[in-house]
């Protein structure tokens, strides 16, 4: 995909720090820009512009008054045409996606039509919500492919916030009623641990449960108690653990259980276990000879 405000920026100078495309018409993109002035006119796609450090002497010309500054956001629909100045240094972050995003939430989120809806073009705007969410993504690694489920889900957290308080005349939402079926839970649980080792997606996963993205994370929350990425990454770890009681190398287990490198496996079981897996297989050789004697 190539997006007019991407394409306007790279244009500019504004240097970028790191991009994803998730799919056909959804894209991230983590910026810092100064001293200069951006002119964007009828993208074609829909822009959340979220502003992470700086920006207080960032405004916009053709617009309402005010400044940016951390924490404040901006939305910029598909039709929007607009002009920034810069004067100093700032770093924000985007979330790009096309009118068939709404559409289709419209359509798998609240079963009505969605053709019709309109994203507001609001300019500097607080939102806790939306910030709490693009503070969450911006600290991933976007090119982490074990990311790949944790960016999927806080994106589409992102786009049904955005598509309740930010698009006129969207219609209310239908939050689903329990959580899934015992079976349904089982097959989606198989389907994790038959590819710890590749990068999982959140669409396959709603796939398995015959269920929109939008409702699969919230259901499957309500039975297990914990996200998709957070339950999958549960289930590499408690793997991992089992390779290397079995005598596997970091780099083994961690390239069968989804982690790029054996540090990134480290880190993930220092945080989850509380020990560095060194310092947790050498507990267990101490428990095993102290079993012996």
């Amino acid at each position: 995909m190539t997006a007019g405000v991407f394409e306007a920026l790279v244009s500019t100078g504004a240097r970028l720090e790191a991009s994803r495309w998730l799919e056909p018409g959804l894209g991230l993109a983590s910026w810092r820009n100064c001293f200069d002035q951006t002119r964007y006119h009828r993208p074609g796609h829909h822009t959340l512009s979220v502003y992470l450090e700086g920006g207080e002497q960032t405004e916009r010309l053709d617009g309402p008054g005010g400044h940016g500054g951390a924490g404040k956001i901006c939305l910029m629909p598909d039709h929007h045409g607009s002009e920034w100045l810069v004067r100093e240094e700032f770093r924000f972050f985007h979330l790009y996606f096309s009118p068939a995003h709404l559409t289709r939430i419209a359509e798998e989120g609240c079963d009505r039509e969605g053709r019709h809806l309109a994203l507001d073009d609001k300019t500097f705007i607080d939102d806790a919500v939306l910030m709490t969410l693009a503070n969450r993504l911006a600290r991933l690694d976007w090119q982490e492919e074990g990311n790949r489920l944790a960016l999927g889900e806080l994106c589409n957290a992102l786009l049904l916030h955005t598509f309740a308080r930010h698009t006129r005349e969207a219609p209310a939402l239908v939050l689903p009623k329990g959580g899934l079926a015992p079976a349904v839970a089982r097959r989606v649980h198989d389907y994790m641990v038959a590819r710890l080792a590749e990068p999982v997606l959140l669409g396959e996963l709603a796939a398995e449960a015959s269920l929109s993205e939008f409702h699969f994370s919230r259901m499957f929350s309500q039975t297990l108690g914990t996200s998709p990425h957070r339950y999958l990454l549960g289930l590499r770890l408690r793997r991992a653990k089992a390779l290397l009681a079995a005598g596997a190398s970091l780099e083994e287990a961690a390239s069968q259980c989804g982690f790029s490198s054996a540090a990134h496996l480290g880190n993930r079981f220092r945080g989850q276990f509380g020990l560095s897996p060194g310092q947790w297989r050498s507990r267990l050789s101490s428990e095993c000879h102290e079993g012996q004697g």
